[in-house]
């Protein structure tokens, strides 16, 4: 057996894949140098210039982040390998068990598997026990139990250990796999609804965050006014403050959800390609048209807020993430009609014994729902006998399917190589199925979140332009008062027209930045294409300019109201 005492602790360069010198001196070493020479360089900058305390915090903020992430990059390659793992776990069970029915033996096997390059992770994984198996002649299960202790997936683990156990019982592998696929999906559900429960909690802190920011925001828009603070470098710290924690939020989503892509593959121009790329074009298009039309036939009768003319001239975006998103739900009502196809055709082929074309052509004349069209243009170009493997190409790229691409992979590869048509399509479908039903589970849960982003949004932008509002009343009203400035310096300060010029475009600058991310944390929850991203981003780039225009209104018309009277009652003037 291959020695390893069972109490060794495994380092975690062997678990994320990284050679310690390799590291040391393409990533540790270049990126502590560059961090001290970036420091030591914003040291002597801060010298010769002086700037706030608060943007000369952030500055060095910078060579900080990128001192700890290339230290703590091990860490975060093993976790990124392990989310990898996990996720393809359950092509992984499925290709395994269907091809443990064909004719070739175990080592061919673990090679097939290794080459699969849509596996991931578990290609290498496999890689290294084919090496194992072939170069150093080793059994299967020491190959298995070596890798089980080495793998950062503590689900990938323990079904190496089962295995390993099984396999010198002597358990039949092809009836191992078979029955272990239950368990293997229960592993890999626990583990996406873990992940969709991670969403939900994130929903709630994303919630808290942006309340927080809103408060923070509120006070350094009236803050001015009070303490004499520049309003422009306030207006900075807010932007920035905003920025960080919608990537935070971004790149929190897109590490903690399973990599479960919607779209598959693009191998081949198809109608749907044609259809977004001639929508991409006409909304490219239209947005210059859309804001040189307002300019010539709006603006002269109406005035509109500036808000509402970046919402009205980026509008036509929402045309292309339209076309996109309906896209998006043509493949999952083809996802739902797949497992009933692959069934029906994994059972036609093992109870008729005819070939694959002509249980096709059978099966080509019933209704799969909006896959029929499909799986009648993949029966015609196999027919033509030219190529059947492009001809699959074309049925994966015209599905758009990512989970259809690779079960169909499997399908074809596992009979080519001879495995029992039933055997591979019940494990196919009942797999597929599992699947799908997780998929709705994200849907609902990213529609849930959906609905959380609008809402805060709406009362985000409400409240950064009420204080907008208060700050400018209050500004007018004492810039106008011919009071003594000894007196009235030390209790309320005058933003000059600059200032509340600046702090107004960096309201318009946070409403594109904050819809922008809001839209993409959307779409990468859900694994869909981002260009979908562009629907939602117009409908909160106008939520945002309806909650700025309700709140300047509002606040405007509260401030009016006594409002003058008011705050001079509360100075004693």
């Amino acid at each position: 057996m291959i020695p390893m005492p069972k109490e060794e602790k495994i380092s975690i360069f062997v678990k994320a894949d990284l050679n310690p010198k390799e590291y040391m001196k393409k990533i540790l070493i270049p990126g502590l140098a560059g961090s001290g020479i970036l420091f030591l360089v914003m040291g002597f900058f801060t010298r010769l210039i002086t700037l706030p305390r608060g943007l000369v915090f952030f500055m060095y903020l910078v060579p900080a982040i990128i001192a700890v992430y290339v230290a703590a990059y091990p860490y975060l390659a093993a976790d990124s390998k392990r989310l990898s793992i996990n996720s393809k776990l359950p092509y992984f069970i499925t290709y395994f068990a269907v091809l443990s029915t064909s004719e070739i033996g175990r080592t061919d096997i673990l090679r097939v598997l290794a080459k699969d390059p849509k596996l991931g992770a578990i290609a290498n994984e496999m890689k290294k026990v084919y090496i194992i198996v072939d170069k150093l002649h080793r059994s299967l299960p020491e190959a298995f139990r070596f890798l089980a202790k080495r793998t950062p997936s503590k689900v990938f683990a323990d079904f190496l250990d089962r295995l390993a156990y099984s396999l010198d019982s002597g358990v039949e592998l092809k009836d191992y796999l078979f029955q272990e696929q239950q368990t293997v999906m229960d592993d890999y559900q626990t583990f996406y609804e873990g992940a969709l429960y991670d969403l939900d909690i994130f929903k709630e802190i994303y919630e808290s965050v942006i309340i927080s920011i809103v408060f923070a925001g509120a006070f350094m828009i009236i803050g001015p006014i009070l303490t004499g603070q520049n309003i422009g470098r306030l207006a900075l710290y807010l932007a920035f403050l905003i920025l960080a924690a919608e990537i935070g939020s971004l790149l929190v989503i897109k590490y903690r959800m399973p990599e479960d892509p919607i779209w598959a593959e693009k191998r081949v121009e198809t109608p749907r390609y044609r259809r977004i790329k001639r929508a991409a074009i006409i909304s490219g298009m239209l947005v210059p048209i859309v804001f040189l039309l307002y300019f010539a036939l709006i603006r002269p009768r109406f005035h509109l807020p500036t808000p509402f003319v970046i919402a009205l001239s980026l509008t036509p975006l929402a045309y292309l993430g339209n076309v996109v998103r309906k896209e998006e739900g043509i493949i999952f009502r083809k996802d739902e009609n797949f497992p009933a196809f692959i069934r029906s055709l994994a059972s036609s082929l093992a109870a008729s014994g005819a070939s694959l074309l002509l249980v096709l052509k059978y099966l080509s004349a019933h209704d799969f729902g909006m896959l029929t069209e499909d799986i009648r243009a993949l029966y015609r170009r196999l027919a033509v006998r030219v190529d059947s493997a492009r001809a699959w190409d074309f049925f994966i790229a015209e599905t758009g399917s990512w989970l259809i691409g690779i079960f169909s992979e499997i399908f074809r590869e596992s009979l080519r190589l001879g495995a029992e048509p039933d055997y591979v399509g019940k494990v196919i479908s009942r797999n597929f199925e599992r699947l799908v039903r997780l998929r709705r589970k994200r849907l609902q849960s990213v529609s849930n979140f959906i609905g959380i982003i609008l809402g805060l949004t709406g009362a985000f932008a409400f409240s950064l332009a009420a204080s907008f509002q208060v700050a400018v009343t209050i500004n007018s009203i004492f810039s106008k008062f011919q009071v003594p400035t000894e007196y009235i310096g030390n209790v309320i300060h005058v933003i000059p027209p600059s200032g509340l010029k600046l702090l107004d475009l960096s309201l318009i600058i946070i409403m594109i930045v904050h819809s922008l991310l809001s839209a993409l944390a959307i779409k990468v929850a859900d694994g869909g294409n981002l260009l979908a991203s562009l629907y939602y981003f117009v409908i909160l780039l106008w939520v945002f300019a309806i909650g700025m225009y309700i709140g300047q209104v509002l606040m405007s018309k509260f401030m009016s109201v006594g409002g003058g009277s008011l705050i001079l009652f509360l100075l004693g003037v």
